[in-house]
């Protein structure tokens, strides 16, 4: 995008030139598709994100100034690259900082995961250009999780889309200045929002200038293994399952028809926090077994260019590749579970090692083909090994999230569907509404849809999650009106009363000291139920001043 007034060619995301820090939104310019800027004033959750140069003005004076200025700007294409990966948006420029939004203009239901994820790859992406530049390059980045006044702000005549008003990016900046160079930190309420994710040290509760309110700091070192929002919930314990005794038994039941060689395919449809996950995990808990084989992954959204990333997964996991695993290692590897597995070594061999980005093996070369051809030699041994692991045990696979599925994905999918029956293949699909299976229905293909908990049966998950707490039917039916049956609501709404000082015993029942605020969203559910609201575009408009 170039700029209007001094011509640098800017990066899409870009809301502000990386030059003269002017802004690059024309005006009366039509919205991003997928970036709808509000028309109106509107409150919401950010986590922004601000991050600096370390030592830039010593730079700056021990440099020659067109030096200063390719570095700046590698340094600002280098971040916006991270940034737009993670589908952030650069916001503005001061000095050599970069103040970033993650839910505005447009909102994820991991906002703050994704922040904190791109301020840890800045970091790593800064310190590769510090060592090919050989200059003294570091970065300091401070995150923070906040309620701000978006939109239209800035005056009548010349409104920015991009301002917000509220002390939430001040608090970014003053952390930035706390974090040592080459880190990240992170305020208390990010903190609640990806613990688990990351691995983070709390720093105590610094002081922050301009900052009335201690706020307990942490610094995040690194990515945990947990991957997803239900894993976190297994270490903390889950809530038992309630109303999911039909599909419970339409799971079994497929899956005891894949064990006799009928095999089948499950399509399991469901809005976000339905209890998709949580279904498929009684599945595994009522037939696992060590005379099963299972092959379990799910789709990204980082990913949804990465072809095949769901099956590059399932095979490093099935080949038991270790981080750190040199290139020989994992080839040997590679050799020995496909012989294991009892396939043709000359024909998978390169195949296998190709999708997993393996050397070229000089004892079994790739045969020329055509890339499409290899694509399709590619498919074809997949669906050989899982059909061929099916012989020898019955075998269960579960992709989650099939809506972020890449087409490589869906077409190897279309592939196996079709060779599924008269196998003991089970293959359970899980997805979001807005997905359409490409493939036509089938008669081995079991499809279910997850629907919302009925008023008694968000009772039943309100009073186990309460425990020795007896909620009034006033508490449970405020909760039922405001989660209307979502179970992840149900249950986020639930603790959030249990810990807010909200609630009152007399008589041994617990009731609402005051009527329940209407903005009385858990922060762990208000990137998700933004994220709903964005997807709307235009129409999300004129939801919001229906409900006010």
């Amino acid at each position: 995008m170039l700029c209007s007034k001094c011509g640098f060619d800017n990066p899409g995301l870009f809301a502000f030139c990386g030059r003269c820090g002017s802004s690059t939104i024309p005006d009366n310019a039509p919205p991003e598709t997928g970036h709808h800027f509000s028309s109106r004033v509107e409150r919401r959750q950010l986590t922004v994100m601000f991050c600096d140069l370390v030592g830039s003005t010593a730079f700056s004076g021990q440099h020659d100034p067109e030096e200063v200025n390719d570095v700046t700007q590698e340094y600002h294409s280098t971040c916006a690259k991270v940034i737009d990966l993670h589908e952030g948006r650069i916001a503005q420029f001061q000095g050599d900082g970069l103040l970033v939004y993650f839910g505005y203009p447009l909102s994820h239901e991991d906002d703050a995961q994704r922040a904190v994820r791109a301020g840890l790859e800045i970091v790593a992406a800064i310190a590769q250009m510090r060592e090919r530049l050989a200059k003294p390059l570091y970065v300091r980045v401070g995150i923070h999780t906040g309620l701000a006044v978006v939109g239209q702000l800035g005056g009548v005549n010349n409104p920015n889309p991009m301002a917000i008003a509220g002390e939430t990016p001040n608090i970014a900046s003053r952390l930035q200045t706390l974090a040592a160079p080459d880190s990240v930190v992170i305020s208390s309420s990010t903190h609640r929002l990806v613990e688990g994710f990351f691995v983070c040290q709390s720093l105590g509760t610094p002081a922050l200038k301009g900052v009335a309110s201690p706020i307990e700091v942490y610094s995040v070192h690194q990515e945990s293994s947990i991957q997803t929002r239900f894993e976190k919930a297994v270490v903390t314990g889950l809530t038992p399952l309630v109303g999911r005794e039909k599909e419970v038994e339409l799971l079994l039941r497929a899956w005891e028809e894949s064990t006799h060689g009928r095999g089948q395919v499950v399509m399991l449809s469901g809005e976000p926090g339905i209890g998709k996950t949580r279904l498929l995990r009684v599945l595994k808990e009522r037939t696992d077994g060590e005379w099963i084989r299972k092959f379990e992954g799910r789709c990204s959204p980082y990913s949804r260019n990465s072809a095949l990333y769901p099956a590059i997964d399932f095979l490093q996991k099935a080949l038991q590749f270790q981080r750190g695993d040199d290139a020989e290692k994992r080839s040997m590897l590679l050799e020995q579970k496909l012989e294991q597995w009892g396939l043709s070594l000359p024909d998978s061999v390169p195949l296998f090692g190709a999708l997993l980005s393996l050397p070229p093996s000089e004892r079994y070369p790739m045969l020329p083909m055509t890339p499409q051809r290899q694509k399709q030699k590619t498919f074809e041994a997949i669906v050989a090994f899982l059909l061929r692991t099916a012989v020898q045990h019955p075998t269960r696979v579960i992709l989650e999230d099939l809506h972020w599925a890449d087409p490589s994905t869906l077409e190897l999918l279309e592939l196996l569907i079709q060779q599924v029956p008269h196998t003991r293949l089970f293959v359970a699909l899980a997805f979001r509404p807005e997905f359409t299976p490409p493939w036509a229905a089938q008669p081995h293909i079991t499809n279910i849809t997850l629907g919302r908990l009925s008023r008694s049966e968000i009772e039943v998950m309100v009073r186990s999650i309460a425990g020795d707490k007896l909620l009034s039917p006033g508490v449970v039916n405020e909760i039922a009106a405001k989660t209307e049956g979502v179970p992840l609501f149900v249950e986020e709404l639930t603790r959030m009363l249990l810990e807010s000082g909200l609630l009152g015993e007399q008589n041994g029942v617990y009731e609402l000291i005051s009527p329940l605020p209407a903005l009385a969203i858990p922060s762990t559910l208000y990137d998700s139920l933004m994220a709903r609201l964005d997807r709307l575009g235009t129409a999300k408009e004129v939801a919001q001043l229906a409900a006010t």
